[in-house]
């Protein structure tokens, strides 16, 4: 009970910012309903810290006299005026060390490793800051001004020979900043700050004319008593310590999976303030602040325990560092610098070694379509249809598994929506009928089935009704065509894939399905696409990767499907899901969602060979996030005026940012894929 008491206890705003650790920051207002998460996240992390922290109670540990290591004295102070300081970090600029401190009396204030001070804001209230280097002479501050309410950017360089601080700029807080961090991804400045209440949001920091904006890209909820983070971008980890309960480790990139766990339990810091985070890059040791110690942990192996613990005497820090091999130490609300000669743990081997993934490369996405009314997992399969009349007035159709189907226009803007049912997959043709152009299929999960949709020449969608199947699950599903025949394989989510015709009608109520054959699988299929020209099928095995069958074969003697790519974790990394085919002669593609990498694979129209791959990413000229997790695609080679000149990807997009909202389709102009892939 009196551990959930402290947990729960509601604690000042001074006496928050008084906990230990490196500043993140957090500028909006938060809404009533991510207070609400902030506090389920609260709850969740308790329980798991707490569990994680009897774990390592019971594991190996550093072998310390009952008293802990004994306390060492400081080697030599670095005497300071007016700063009352609680947070340094160093740097260099031009082959000189400085020292950067957060200051309560005058903003920042710049010293050089002798103490001399070299520059001050000379203004605002400063607890907490967030240093990250953009070139050589160049470092980027983020810092939350107390007396202002603000999270402001400042830049760090040199002009003449002598340090000086520009400000960038900033934006209005609702809430005091107790943690502040930085992290570059795909060539981009991003930064977290999290506030008092344990509710963080992550930003693009990025400049225009007039000033620096931040662009909102996620909300994260972590519970009361954020003391500081720091993010490893060799591996991609935001670490965020959360005493008394522990430290956090979780994917820095949004379009990932949160995966958090813990990285150092309460009970290996022996402390119920902890934080103070400082990364060393080039060693790959973490460092930070407990009571009157300081850890260093290797950041690529947490579980081995802390790598150095000494203890200060008469000294409980709140901010440690390592400048040319000796320990820097600052406690709270401080005028002093205490150095340390200490014995370093060695730098990480695997240091040398490491590399972090390989870095696929990126293509921008060019628009998107309103979000599904759906929450959770529910968009999840799109097609295109291409006026022939007016491409430009083409559709995109895309399902809502957990409501229907929606037809959008090629700004994204929702037209209509059909509430059918848990449709999955949905694909389409052109056909000639009386009263259609084309018409599309969407395998029904509610009644198991098939519902079709009749497009007209003037675009005008109709639903056509549902046409039940034998099948328990309809699950993945795409259309062909063979001769004058419309044909659909639709698979069954627990067993087969039957082929089927879809026998046209006069009028919506007497078109009907006509099984044809059934295909035997190992598992679980679906995504499809059938080359018309070649009658060549090409599914996915989720786990397995990509197969192709010869329909003409499978009908006449009964071929079976050969595995023409398998997931590799790299190339294909499981799950398989949507493919797509991109018609260009021999400048054609087979394209096909890598699920568990973020990333779509192209191979050759065969599927015989890799062409190459990408990452669809943000687009900051247009406010618009990438696309993750994704399912479903379609791809078209028809040119659609100016803004797809060459064609369009629409791929679904699993986490939607830049605000966090239901999921949606992306669209990608096909003249940026060739251009980053070099394509032919």
């Amino acid at each position: 009970m009196e551990f959930h008491r402290h947990l729960f206890a509601t604690v000042s705003s001074s006496e928050r910012r008084k906990v230990a650790g490196t500043a993140v920051e957090t500028p909006v207002k938060p809404a009533i309903n991510e207070r609400i998460m902030a506090r389920k996240y609260l709850l969740k992390t308790a329980v798991a810290l707490a569990i994680a922290g009897l774990v390592s109670a019971c594991g190996p540990r550093i072998e310390q006299a009952a008293s802990g290591p004994k306390p060492i004295a400081p080697q030599q102070e670095l005497a300071l005026t007016n700063v009352v300081s609680s947070q340094l970090a160093p740097l260099t600029m031009g082959s000189t060390d400085y020292l950067l401190l957060a200051s309560e009396a005058r903003g920042l204030v710049l010293v050089d490793a002798k103490g001399t001070e070299k520059l001050a804001l000379d203004g605002g209230t400063v607890e907490r800051f967030a240093l990250h280097q953009l070139a050589d002479d160049n470092w980027l501050i983020a810092l939350y001004d107390e007396d202002s309410g603000q999270l402001q950017l400042r830049q760090l360089d040199l002009y003449e020979g002598s340090p000086r601080i520009r400000y960038l700029g900033a934006m209005a807080t609702t809430s005091p900043q107790v943690a502040m961090c930085f992290s570059r991804q795909a060539d981009r400045t991003h930064l977290f700050a999290i506030d008092e209440n344990g509710l963080g949001h992550e930003y693009v920091v990025h400049p225009r004319e007039q000033a620096w904006e931040f662009t909102g890209v996620r909300p994260l909820y972590f519970g009361e008593q954020v003391s500081s983070c720091v993010v490893d971008d060799r591996s991609g980890k935001l670490l965020v310590a959360q005493p008394p309960l522990g430290i956090w480790s979780l994917n820095a990139d949004a379009e990932m999976d949160e995966a958090r766990e813990v990285f150092a339990a309460s009970g290996e810091l022996a402390a119920d303030d902890f934080g103070g985070l400082w990364l060393d890059d080039a060693s790959g040791n973490l460092w930070l602040t407990a009571g009157d110690k300081v850890y260093a942990y290797n950041i690529n192996n947490p579980r081995q325990g802390p790598q150095f613990v000494t203890a200060l005497a008469d000294l409980e820090p709140v901010s440690a560092a390592i400048q040319q091999g000796v320990l820097l130490a600052l406690e709270e609300e401080s005028d002093r610098v205490l150095q340390f000669a200490v014995k370093l743990p060695e730098p990480a081997a695997e240091m040398q070694t490491f590399r972090g993934p390989v870095e696929i490369p990126r293509v921008r996405a060019s628009g998107q379509t309103a979000p599904v009314s759906s929450g959770g997992d529910a968009a999840d399969d799109p097609a295109i249809w291409v006026n022939p009349a007016n491409p430009s007035a083409s559709l995109i159709l895309g399902t809502d598994k957990k409501s229907g189907l929606s037809v959008y226009n090629l700004n994204g803007e929702l037209i209509e929506h059909f509430p059918v049912g848990r449709v999955n997959n949905v694909d389409l043709r052109p056909m000639q009928h009386g009263k259609y152009v084309a018409i599309a299929a969407a395998s029904n999960r509610t009644d198991p089935g098939v519902s079709l949709f009749g497009i007209s020449a003037d675009g005008k969608v109709d639903d056509l009704g549902l046409r039940n199947l034998d099948m328990g699950d309809p699950y993945g599903l795409c259309v062909y065509r063979r001769g004058a025949d419309l044909m659909a394989f639709v698979s069954d989510k627990d067993g087969a894939v039957q082929l089927l015709q879809i026998v046209p009608g006069e009028g919506n109520v007497d078109w009907r399905l006509q099984k044809v054959a059934q295909l035997e699988v190992d598992s679980q299929v679906e995504g499809c696409v059938v080359d018309d020209e070649t009658q060549m099928l090409f599914f996915g095995e989720e786990d397995a990767g990509i197969w192709r069958l010869d329909i003409a074969a499978f009908l006449a003697s009964g071929a079976r499907p050969q595995l023409i790519a398998q997931v590799d974790g790299e190339r294909l990394a499981a799950d398989v899901e949507g493919m797509g085919l991109y018609h260009a002669g021999d400048r054609s593609y087979l394209v096909v969602s890598s699920q568990g990498n973020n990333s779509y694979a192209l191979f050759s129209r065969d599927g015989s060979e890799f062409v190459g791959h990408f990452k669809v990413d943000i687009n900051l000229d247009k406010s618009l996030d990438g696309s993750s997790e994704t399912d479903g695609l379609e791809v078209s080679s028809a040119s659609f005026g100016s803004q797809y000149p060459q064609g369009l990807l629409v791929v679904q997009d699993g986490r939607n940012r830049m605000p966090s909202q239901t999921q949606n389709f992306k669209l990608v102009s096909w003249a940026d894929i060739a251009e980053k892939l070099q394509l032919k």
